[in-house]
């Protein structure tokens, strides 16, 4: 149960902050969630907009890389790249050339994130920044605090069966979801900074009624899967793949759910799973949008 007293308390403290112009410092969690994630671009450009301050950031797959962008200073590249994206460009980055373990090779995303950051190393960008990767050798989680910030962006990114893993020194990385979907736990949080959560793998805001249909079209990007994957071409049962794909996102959803209860933020901005595709990158704008949308709704409770 909530304290007036102490809500009165910190809704003081936060209005003579703001009359002393004095941004409030901000460690920002971001998740993975594919295409979805193109959420946190709206919302860190609300936090800013607003006076907020981002001093250090955690992210985890698609989290992994607008955060990353950001702390390397890239940010505006990024969203100008995202937002020009449309379905042809989108199956040319994802690079389809099937292997034993993997759909894409991430080739052409490692070369557009070369001109993007370079050399760049994490230890030496203006925001503090760290980023969790799953190895599946150890059976651990590894979270990337220094070295290369591609390198940790891509082990990070590394979608599980579709894109190639990165082997490195006797370890192969796949996505960070696997592990930490939402990376609270991770960022470096000084006192006095504000915990900020943007979830991009949120549970479902209605009810999951794809079992009981039959299958929507599909994509262009499932499409193009689909024809160089041969037992792909196998006819399961619509209701066999939709029963993997629900198990999948309830597993991804449950992991956030357990972050936020380890780790509770100060401000909480969600994205439900069942409102884009992890494969919707050419709906840009309108997931930015999203992104901005929730974050002022949070802010606008939080500093009322």
């Amino acid at each position: 149960m909530s304290n007036p007293s102490a809500k009165l308390t910190n809704s003081l403290i936060r209005k003579f902050r703001r009359l002393r112009h004095q941004p409030q410092q901000v460690a920002l969690a971001l998740s993975g969630g594919g295409a979805r994630g193109f959420a946190h671009i709206g919302a860190i450009e609300v936090l800013l907009e607003r006076g907020y301050n981002i001093t250090s950031i955690a992210g985890t797959s698609m989290g992994a890389l607008v955060g990353g962008l950001y702390a390397a200073g890239r940010f505006p590249e990024l969203k100008s790249l995202v937002m020009g994206l449309d379905k042809k460009q989108v199956l040319q980055i994802m690079d389809i050339s099937l292997g034993l373990d993997h759909i894409a090779s991430g080739q052409k995303l490692m070369s557009i994130l070369d001109d993007l950051i370079g050399n760049e190393r994490i230890e030496e960008l203006p925001v503090k920044f760290c980023c969790s990767a799953s190895d599946v050798v150890s059976g651990q989680e590894a979270v990337f605090r220094n070295g290369s910030l591609k390198q940790a962006i891509r082990a990070s990114i590394s979608i599980p069966c579709f894109f190639k893993p990165v082997s490195s020194d006797g370890h192969i990385y796949v996505d960070g979801s696997v592990h930490n979907t939402l990376p609270l736990d991770r960022v470096e949080r000084k006192k006095g900074d504000l915990l900020v959560a943007v979830n991009a793998s949120a549970p479902d805001d209605e009810p999951y009624q794809t079992y009981l249909k039959r299958a929507e079209p599909r994509t262009e990007a499932e499409k193009s899967i689909r024809q160089r994957l041969p037992f792909l071409k196998i006819e399961f049962s619509e209701n066999y793949l939709n029963m993997a794909l629900r198990v999948a996102r309830l597993s991804v959803q449950n992991n956030t759910l357990m972050a936020l209860r380890l780790t509770p933020p100060d401000i909480y901005a969600a994205l439900p799973m069942n409102r884009f595709s992890i494969f919707d990158f050419d709906k840009a704008e309108e997931i930015i949008g999203y992104g901005r949308d929730e974050m002022n709704r949070r802010l606008d409770d939080y500093e009322t």
